[in-house]
């Protein structure tokens, strides 16, 4: 059985997340930021015999997040996605391939997933100063900055949205930067942070600035921040092979491969 869940089923289902932290971290962080009481979060379960969860698919604002412990996936779900579509879905590699067959119009695009619970510490910190973002005047410099980033430029938004919706993401993360002449130049984030873990996501560094060692700088901060004083793993996604140089020589070790699945739109639609 499937159903939408509701905040009675909150302790069961976060045992259940819970089971593999890692992979879990933006439904885990989703839930225990927002609850149930926010109509862009939905959450529906699956059900054994012995009313046992056994997949779970989540429903952030226009994405999905599919999981199970075990390698399956119920076909009942896909009535799910057609009452409840989305743009964006996204899920190990290993569930998303049963899941494929049936995403008509979406574009596959894989990453590998990485985790860290402990820091090397063989490199040398840089002596610029690192700064953490609290202001909405921060906000406001790191739109300006990830809108000349070509990695995110065609993905940030308005002003006025971004700026927002940073101002809210600190209470779910934390986001570093570097400036020169009081424009930013590196930065790196978390979010989706839980009481075990945080994602990190952002990593983006301006083109004169990079193989200076900013953005290694700014992640060896991050990871002393989580691992060392929270006590907090991190986790992070990556495709760039000079990217996962870094991030295994700082203590990141891959655990999988992670898929998302972008729609695109048809060109006979208008």
């Amino acid at each position: 059985m499937i159903r939408l869940l509701n905040k009675t089923d909150q302790s069961k289902l976060l045992e259940y997340l819970y089971q593999e932290p890692s992979y879990n971290i933006f439904q885990i962080g989703d839930i225990e930021t927002f609850g149930f009481k926010e109509n862009f979060l939905r959450i529906y379960g699956e059900f054994d015999d012995k009313k046992n969860i056994i997949s779970t698919f989540l429903r952030y604002r226009q994405s999905g997040i599919y999981y199970a412990k075990q390698n399956v996936f119920n076909h009942d779900y896909l009535e799910v996605f057609r009452k409840d579509p989305f743009n964006v879905i996204s899920g190990k590699d290993s569930l998303m391939d049963l899941i494929e067959p049936h995403l008509n119009n979406f574009k596959k695009h894989s990453t590998f997933f990485c985790y860290a619970n402990q820091i090397e510490d063989k490199i040398k910190m840089i002596s610029h100063p690192i700064h953490v973002l609290k202001t909405k005047e921060d906000c406001e410099k790191l739109y300006y900055f990830m809108s000349t980033i070509n990695e995110f430029k065609h993905h940030i938004g308005r002003k006025d949205d971004y700026v927002e919706g940073k101002l809210k993401s600190i209470q779910m993360g934390t986001t570093l930067f570097i400036e020169v002449n009081n424009q930013i130049v590196s930065t790196v984030a978390t979010t989706a942070e839980t009481k075990m873990n945080a994602m990190v996501v952002s990593v983006a560094t301006a083109p004169y600035y990079r193989h200076k060692g900013l953005a290694t700088s700014l992640l060896q901060k991050l990871m002393d921040v989580y691992i060392n004083k929270k006590n907090k793993s991190l986790c992070l996604f990556y495709d760039n092979p000079n990217a996962g140089k870094i991030y295994l020589s700082l203590g990141f070790k891959t655990i999988g491969k992670w898929s998302m699945y972008f729609y695109q739109k048809d060109h006979d639609e208008s």
